[in-house]
């Protein structure tokens, strides 16, 4: 495993600047190439793509790369900022609901925050259907507010079948030891503990949903309402809706992988979350808290997963959810996004797939409405 203790050299300065201005000299060399194969449609890595996507899925990977080789996590702030009076602070639950990995010595659950779409919900006795939602970012990056979620809580009640999302401000992990596991699913069960004790939304109007990473926290937090949620009382969502989950930190060689010229995720980036999250949690390559192909659990939550077929994740996330559909009782709807790159929801706008992300989550809504 990575040592997560320490940062790599190119974190430091002046290596930081050289390595940064280095790497940007070969992106700029390299935009000429990314231009020719996206404007000949016979040199696209896949042949129902235009040349926005081609070009842009290109160009995010060397950025991400870049990223990730220097490896310094954003730093969040619990100030309102431009979300005024939607940014909402979340405090902690009392430790009797912090059971298993959830009471750990080292890390304690902490403060953080959440935007609201469209805005927080009144007091009211009209069903509401509330979306909790934790963005993605490999556990090293975002912060669930305007910037980043604000087109993502846009399909979500304008197609999703949502009438208010709470987008959740969890602690990002980094290196030197920074907010390792079990911190972000610390603050996934104080943000469903805050909806349901604080705010007095039932359970049976919450619909937990993530992407990527997101949706990693999203199942970790099923599991351990299965495993401790008879133990605190703490009732089962509506619902789970995941996007492109990431099911299998860990698997981030992708040297032989089948999607690898069709996705723009680096391995650079996969690893560096993998590791920082993980930190020095042992066993964390198998922990179904972390890991979640290959541990399947009994749930009674109907789940949506979607995966983009040409995205690095498929065939993962494939495999987990027929792992899942094995267990008796389980109720898992996967949604085959047609050629589209991981995680669709956040990059749409950016990457060129605002179209597939818009059918995306045309079919949460379906979803939604059954359930």
């Amino acid at each position: 495993m990575t040592d997560t203790n320490s940062f790599p050299l190119v974190s430091y300065q002046p290596f930081r600047l050289l390595f940064q201005l280095l790497y940007i000299s070969t992106i700029v060399l390299r935009i000429p190439f990314f231009a020719a194969t996206a404007l000949v449609p016979g040199l696209r890595p896949h042949n129902k793509w235009g040349a926005k996507q081609t070009f842009m899925t290109r160009l995010a990977y060397r950025i991400l790369d870049l990223t990730s080789r220097v490896g310094i996590t954003e730093t969040l702030t619990l100030k309102p900022g431009n979300e005024g009076k939607r940014f909402h602070l979340v405090k902690p639950a009392p430790a009797k609901f912090y059971h298993g990995p959830l009471a750990s010595e080292k890390v304690k659950p902490a403060t953080i925050g959440g935007t609201w779409y469209p805005e927080a919900p009144g007091v009211d006795n009209t069903p509401k259907t509330v979306f909790l939602y934790f963005h993605g970012g490999a556990f090293i990056a975002g912060d669930g507010r305007d910037a980043t979620c604000a087109p993502i809580a846009k399909k979500l009640l304008e197609k999703g079948g949502a009438n208010f999302v709470f987008s959740v401000q969890y602690r990002l992990s980094g290196y030197g030891g920074v907010n390792p596991f079990p911190a972000a699913l610390q603050d996934a069960l104080s943000s469903y503990l805050y909806l349901l004790h604080e705010l007095k939304i039932p359970a049976s109007h919450i619909v937990v949903a993530g992407d990527s990473a997101g949706g990693n926290l999203a199942m970790a937090l099923l599991l351990y309402l299965h495993n401790f949620g008879t133990t605190t009382q703490i009732p089962t969502p509506r619902a789970a809706v995941l996007i492109s989950p990431w099911v299998a930190p860990f698997d981030y060689d992708m040297r032989d992988n089948p999607h690898r010229g069709t996705d723009f995720v680096p391995a650079t980036y996969s690893s560096w979350g993998a590791n920082a999250y993980a930190g020095s949690w042992p066993n964390a390559r198998s922990d179904p808290y972390i890991t979640q192909l290959g541990n399947p659990f009994s749930t009674p939550v109907p789940i949506f997963a979607s995966a983009g077929t040409a995205e690095m994740f498929y065939e993962r996330i494939l495999k987990w959810a027929d792992e899942m559909r094995s267990i008796q009782g389980n109720e898992v709807e996967v949604y085959h996004e047609q050629d589209a790159v991981h995680d669709t929801f956040l990059s749409a706008e950016l990457l060129g797939f605002e179209t597939s992300a818009w059918g995306v989550a045309q079919k949460i809504g379906e979803f939604v409405s059954k359930h």
